[in-house]
C-alpha cells in the first residue's frame, strides 16, 4: 500500500495576483456509470481525458451570476479521512423542465464538472466532484419567497456514509483552450 500521507512538496501558499474566489456559472452533470472509466484518463489528482461511454453525453447547466457553490469540507474519520464534495446551484426559473430535472436529481448519482473563475493557474480552472463515489441530491430548498428571485436551491453533494478520498479532481489537457473544448465536448447543447 502506497504511503500516501507523506509530504512531497515545497508549496508557495499565495501569488503576487489575487485569485479570483468562486464558480462560473455554468457546469455539466454526467451520471456516474455513463463514465468509461477504462477509457479516461487520470494521474494523480489530474483528469486528462475524461470519456464517456459510448452514445452517453454530460447535461450542461447554467445559471445567473454566482449563482452556484463548491466545497469540500474535511471529513476526519477514525480509520479514513476523507472529503465530502458539495455544490449549491440556484435556479431562477419555475418550469415543468426544471422540476422534471429536479426529479430525476434526487434519485440518480452522477459526477459534476465545474469551471472556477480563477484564471492564475489554468491547470484548475476546471474540477471534477465526486469521481470516486458520485454525488446526489443532498437537499433542496423551494420557498414560496425570495426577494432575490431564486425559487430552488439545488444542494448536491458526497453521499452519506460516502467519502472522496481527495479534493475535487483537476481536468486539464495541454492548456485552458483544449480543456475547454474537452468541456465543451461532454454535452450535447440540444
Amino acid at each position: 500500500m502506497p504511503n500516501c500521507a507523506q509530504l512531497s512538496k515545497n508549496l508557495a501558499l499565495a501569488a503576487c495576483q489575487n485569485s479570483a474566489p468562486g464558480l462560473e456559472a455554468e457546469l455539466v452533470l454526467i451520471n456516474f456509470d455513463d463514465v468509461d472509466r477504462t477509457q479516461s484518463v487520470v494521474t494523480g489528482n489530474v483528469i486528462s481525458d475524461l470519456v464517456l461511454k459510448t452514445g452517453k453525453t454530460g447535461y450542461h447547466y447554467t445559471s445567473e451570476k454566482n449563482a452556484f457553490e463548491g466545497d469540500s469540507p474535511l471529513n476526519k474519520g477514525t480509520y479514513r479521512t476523507g472529503f465530502n464534495h458539495s455544490l449549491i446551484l440556484r435556479a431562477f426559473l419555475k418550469n415543468q423542465n426544471v422540476k422534471d430535472e429536479i426529479n430525476a436529481l434526487a434519485k440518480s448519482r452522477f459526477i459534476a464538472v465545474t469551471k472556477n473563475k480563477d484564471t492564475v493557474s489554468g491547470e484548475t480552472k476546471f474540477e471534477v466532484y465526486g469521481w470516486e463515489n458520485g454525488l446526489e441530491l443532498s437537499d433542496l430548498s423551494a420557498p414560496t419567497t425570495d426577494g432575490d428571485g431564486v425559487i430552488y436551491t439545488i444542494t448536491i453533494a458526497t453521499g452519506e456514509n460516502q467519502r472522496e478520498s481527495e479534493l475535487p479532481k483537476s481536468f486539464y489537457k495541454t492548456s485552458v483552450d483544449a480543456t475547454q473544448t474537452a468541456y465543451e465536448a461532454l454535452y450535447d447543447e440540444q
